[in-house]
């Protein structure tokens, strides 16, 4: 986990200036930098992983897409088979029997539709990361409107 590495480097310990050596601006200023490179790269890494969490969502759900036109297909298969029996054959269980499979199977796609539906109102965008960056941001815009002191 490289955004739990990233978060834990901001977390390291200050250094102590309580001495009577005070830190010079260059070492502030370098300071200052590196503690936003870290926070940055740790926004990027959170980013990151809600993105790949989204991804595996919309993988699951083309899967369930998948399945329902695949038995769609395979229902209209049927159907067209049926239908050739109706016409050749004088009897009905033959067809009745494959117009019966034929229904189910489109009963099976119908569900399977719906679970994707259900399962593809759930993908988010990185939501936490969108709150990071937004909170960086006014912090920033705060540190640009303090006057020099």
């Amino acid at each position: 986990m490289s955004d739990l590495k990233a978060g834990n480097q901001l977390n390291q310990k200050q250094p102590n200036y309580s001495g009577s050596k005070q830190p010079s601006l260059k070492q502030l200023v370098t300071k200052t930098l590196s503690d936003g490179k870290k926070l940055l790269t740790a926004q990027v890494n959170l980013t990151t992983a809600e993105l790949q969490q989204s991804g595996k969502t919309i993988g699951a759900v083309s899967v369930l897409v998948l399945i329902a036109v695949s038995l769609i297909s395979l229902g209209s298969i049927f159907l067209l088979i049926a239908l050739a029996y109706v016409l050749v054959a004088l009897g009905l269980p033959i067809w009745a029997g494959f117009l019966i499979v034929a229904g189910v199977l489109i009963v099976t796609a119908a569900v399977f539709g719906g679970v994707a539906y259900k399962k593809s109102q759930k993908i988010t965008g990185p939501s936490l990361a969108s709150q990071e960056w937004k909170q960086t941001s006014e912090s920033l815009a705060q540190l640009n409107d303090r006057k020099p002191f």
